[in-house]
């Protein structure tokens, strides 16, 4: 047994003799032989550094840590207790709310809850973390909508850190305010027909803001009360000057913006990034009196680099900058000991989280009809199986080189696509109709599809990879109606893909990768999802599935995940399914297989 046990500033380890652990102990820097008491000592941040060399080795399952630093401590975000939503009488205050449609009480209770925070003082707003599925849109709107009525807000701005969100932002608002507030996408600007263009660069954004008018013209109407942008803008420089980030300063401090929504807040704003910056920085020469939402329907407790920048709009900590938040809750180790192998600290975490959010569930908050997982399982064909054993048995053979790559995923794919996608592996597969006798999952999928439109059902195809939604394409394509969703796509051209899915009773089929399609999207004309390939992350697979189950849903969401038998895809979704299991290998939302050797093995081995 190796004991590392806290004591002050050191860790102090001890073990039974043995050259091998006396090694790994030396290699960690600043560790100190005690010989009056016959033990080792580390640094407290240097205990990264001993569980990335035990890890993988004969001896991790040895190693027994005991730290007041809770390290890899679980904290599960609770949902809000009934019992915090303040008893408010909110009768007489208007809500907003789609023609046909009515506020759900949970959506109500947010209402009360922001309003007793701002009648507590609290008025820098909070996280609202709720689950997939529950309205966090409409929730936001109409919060904007009050803080106008009674709090005097001139403008509301929205900012999407999907891109593709930002149009469901404009179409929501628009459908639930029954078209009293259409929101105005910035940089927009009128073709020579009177059409709305879309595709505008960060200087168009900048004129806007700059005139306060639409279309960057002084003579067109002023700028409406909903402002809509993606978060890229926010690296534009120009001489080393963040234009845009200053000109949002100047406009939040003298009052003409007096909220800011920032939606599915942990993507693509890191605090690293370009983006991350100048929003942190945004928030620290903001002066004025903004109410900031962040929005987010992914659990985040078990990421704290996800949770510096929303915490720190709302103002739920102090910590000075992102290195020290990160020193307090990560554990560093690996090689040059820059590889964060673990968290440390959470239920510290989750008491400023439960202090700066409300979180609720669908399972408590909506009373919906249940979601069905079916696996459907299928064996690959010889031609299949003979490719994959030659992929799978290369794999092997580089085992090392992938463990050590930047990205090993990528190498990882071949036997994925092997499954689902073999022409990507064999350039001499042709996809013709004789493809369906070589591709045992593809077949598989016509048949799902075609029995759910038999049913008169609409039907949504996820899949992690653009070419294999082609392959898709072009055999479901030849018989039905077929919609497309996927980040190459020019917006303008995917958005209306979507809304012809929506509003054609005759467009039955959407495909879509889970990247583009699986967030921030409302699609409960279909009551079918099918998984092509599985993600990664569980919690992934969840939200992507949730674009069919949510508000308004009104029958039992069927999902199916095609499975192929005795492969990877097997050993993926059992991994996924455990979700316990999976947390382990998992690193600021990545699995990781340079700090998780034995990853690999657990994927690859015992596969025939």
């Amino acid at each position: 047994m190796i004991t590392v046990v806290q004591s002050g500033d050191v860790y102090i380890v001890r073990f039974p003799f043995d050259r091998n652990i006396i090694s790994i102990v030396k290699n960690v820097p600043g560790r100190n032989w005690d010989n009056d008491h016959k033990y080792w000592t580390i640094p407290v941040d240097r205990l990264g550094f001993l569980i990335s060399q035990i890890r993988g080795s004969q001896y991790e399952e040895m190693l027994q840590v005991y730290s007041n630093e809770h390290i890899n401590q679980n904290a599960t975000v609770d949902a809000n207790p009934q019992a915090s939503i303040p008893d408010i009488d909110i009768s007489k205050i208007p809500m907003y709310v789609e023609k046909g449609k009515y506020i759900f009480d949970h959506q109500k209770d947010f209402m009360k809850y922001a309003i007793d925070r701002q009648k507590q003082g609290l008025f820098s707003g909070f996280i609202l973390a709720d689950q997939q599925g529950l309205g966090k849109t409409l929730q936001a709107m109409n919060l904007a909508l009050y803080n106008k009525k009674y709090n005097k807000l001139k403008h509301c701005l929205i900012i999407a850190c999907v891109n593709s969100a930002k149009y469901n932002w404009i179409e929501d608002i628009t459908k639930h305010t029954n078209g009293e507030y259409v929101p105005y996408l910035l940089g927009t600007r009128l073709k020579r027909d009177g059409t709305p263009r879309t595709d505008t660069g960060s200087l168009e954004k900048l004129e806007d803001l700059k005139t306060g008018h639409m279309y960057g013209k002084k003579d067109a109407p002023p700028l409406p009360f909903f402002l809509v942008m993606n978060i890229e803008p926010f690296h534009y420089r120009k001489d080393r000057r963040y234009l845009i980030r200053e000109r949002l300063t100047t406009l939040l401090n003298n009052g003409y913006i007096g909220m800011v929504i920032a939606d599915e807040i942990h993507r693509n704003c890191s605090a690293n990034s370009k983006q991350g910056k100048q929003i942190l920085k945004l928030k620290k020469d903001c002066t004025a009196k903004v109410e900031w939402l962040p929005m987010t329907g992914t659990p985040i407790v078990n990421k704290p680099t996800d949770v510096f920048i929303p915490l720190k709009l709302v103002d739920g900590h102090t910590f000075k900058d992102y290195r020290s938040w990160c020193q307090h809750f990560c554990v560093y180790g690996g090689f040059g000991g820059y590889d964060i192998i673990g968290y440390k600290n959470i239920p510290e975490l989750k008491q400023m989280l439960q202090s700066n959010m409300l979180r609720r569930l669908k399972k408590d908050a909506l009373n919906l009809p249940p979601k069905l997982h079916t696996i459907e399982y299928v064996e690959n064909t010889p031609y299949q199986d003979k490719l994959y054993q030659k992929v799978l048995k290369d794999t092997i053979a580089h085992r090392e080189e992938i463990l050590g790559a930047v990205n090993p995923m990528v190498k990882l794919l071949k036997l994925r696509q092997v499954n689902g996608s073999p022409e990507l592996i064999d350039p001499d597969l042709v996809v013709d109709p004789s493809y369906l006798k070589k591709n045992s999952k593809m077949a598989k999928l016509v048949e799902l599809v075609n029995n759910i439109l038999d049913n008169g059902e609409k039907v949504v195809i996820f899949s992690n990879w653009v070419e294999s939604l082609r392959t898709i394409y072009k055999f479901i394509a030849r018989n039905h109606k077929v919609c497309c969703y996927t980040g190459t796509m020019k917006q303008d051209e995917r958005e209306l893909q979507k809304q012809q899915f929506i509003s054609d009773p005759e467009s039955k089929i959407m495909i879509g990768t889970i990247g583009a399609l699986g967030v921030s999207h409302t699609l409960t004309v279909a009551n079918n999802v099918i998984f092509y390939d599985l993600p990664w992350n569980p919690g992934t697979m969840e939200q992507a599935e949730d674009r069919c189950h949510r508000t308004g849903t009104l029958s039992t969401v069927n999902v199916y995940s095609i499975i192929t038998k005795d492969t990877v895809d097997e050993k993926v979704y059992k991994l996924i399914q455990d979700k316990d299991g999976v947390s382990k290998y998992i690193v600021d939302n990545q699995l990781s297989f340079k700090n998780n050797p034995e990853l690999f093995d657990l994927l690859f081995g015992g596969i025939r």
